[in-house]
């Protein structure tokens, strides 16, 4: 069977995703989604919880989705991206399918040449001594240097899946999809596709989503709508607000914090009751929304830089989430390789100590999710038959 990834939060899944999804069939006849599970990469606990997530992306034609644990999921773009190439590697995909602003491959690749250069890093450094954030800099530096192209959110990503394979002088190939239509953060529509921010933003507003999404998605959602099983980072802030109070002298372990701006946390933690006026005053020009987001979530779960050297450098385990019936022969193969679980079952003898560590640790941040958003578990993947797809 010829394998293709795709790497995905489907936070939800709507009709821009299904586009990707029949893309990524034209490269062969497995798909693989490793999707991102309660926390995405912005920062954020995922609008629904991720096996109603994994359902959808199973029942709109995915044909494996395995989970992005947390410790890779709620990084910077280039932990997000070594962690999920990492997991097909194990897979043995043949090509990943990401989307890009560019869409043209042979132009990533003469930014990854143009990023090597003494002029470059000399100017992206200028740009970081002027306090801008590391993507405002970056995106300086290539614009000074390269002024016909401005890198937007997907083509960060789609420069560290590069930078990943490359790293790993792995086999996969590298298939750039041009976004169409609306961006990554844009809440307006066209014709019937709208970014999934426009779509959360409808959704808290309850406004009508339905046109965006496809009916297979849309029963799963409204259901968890109904019962109100819905996750935004502010509906977290008494619970992040007291690792900051209790944990104030351990802050400096949490990844991404930088020197000093535990006391800025602490601060605020202290004067503000309310989310939006403790929020508000922790962002700067230096700490984009992106890197504040992530550092809550990352006090909340308690991901330490110590967690993230870890597992920077090897993917420790690969969960399945769900399969159809193709999945499932595809994935026999991979019988004798205990890095992949299918089950909870006897995962004593499946993993090394420290491997389950790092996925006790994942599990617990899905139970500190499920304080404010309950889901009921699973131990063993969803299985799909093919009349539900």
């Amino acid at each position: 069977m010829k394998s293709t990834g795709i790497i995905v939060e489907y936070n939800p899944f709507h009709n821009g995703h299904k586009y990707h999804l029949e893309k990524a069939k034209e490269q062969g006849n497995i798909v693989i989604a490793v999707m991102s599970g309660d926390y995405v990469q912005r920062g954020e606990p995922a609008i629904i919880n991720r096996w109603s997530r994994a359902e959808m992306a199973l029942k709109n034609g995915v044909d494996i989705v395995v989970e992005l644990p947390v410790f890779y999921s709620c990084q910077s773009a280039e932990i997000f991206a070594r962690g999920a190439i990492g997991i097909l590697e194990i897979l043995k995909v043949e090509s990943i399918v990401f989307g890009s602003e560019e869409g043209n491959i042979e132009k990533l690749e003469s930014i990854l040449s143009l990023e090597e250069t003494k002029e470059f890093k000399e100017k992206l450094l200028d740009n970081l001594k002027k306090g801008n954030s590391y993507p405002t800099s970056y995106g300086k530096a290539l614009e000074c240097l390269q002024g016909d192209l401005k890198l937007l959110s997907n083509d960060i990503l789609a420069l560290e899946y590069m930078r990943a394979i490359k790293r790993n002088k792995s086999f996969i190939k590298g298939i750039p999809l041009k976004r169409e239509k609306v961006g990554y953060h844009e809440k307006k529509s066209c014709d019937n596709i709208m970014s999934a921010t426009g779509i959360r933003e409808k959704i808290t507003k309850k406004e009508d989503y339905k046109d965006y999404i496809p009916e297979a998605s849309n029963i799963i959602l409204e259901k968890e709508i109904f019962e109100g099983n819905i996750s935004f980072l502010e509906k977290y802030y008494d619970l992040i607000r007291y690792e900051i109070l209790n944990n104030r002298d351990s802050l400096n372990e949490i990844q991404d914090i930088e020197i000093g701006y535990e006391n800025k946390l602490y601060e605020s933690a202290m004067k503000y009751n309310k989310f939006e006026d403790f929020y508000n005053s922790i962002i700067s020009k230096r700490m984009t929304i992106g890197r504040v987001q992530r550092i809550l979530i990352h006090i909340l779960i308690n991901l330490t830089k110590q967690i993230t050297v870890d597992v920077k450098n090897k993917v420790p385990y690969v969960r399945v989430m769900g399969f159809n019936k193709k999945g499932q022969e595809y994935l026999r193969k991979f019988k004798e390789d205990r890095r992949i679980i299918i089950g909870l079952k006897n995962i004593q003898k499946k993993l090394s100590d420290a491997e389950r560590i790092l996925l006790e640790f994942n599990e617990k941040a899905s139970i500190i999710y499920k304080m404010k958003n309950f889901y009921e578990d699973k131990k063993i993947p969803i299985i799909i038959g093919e009349e539900e797809c």
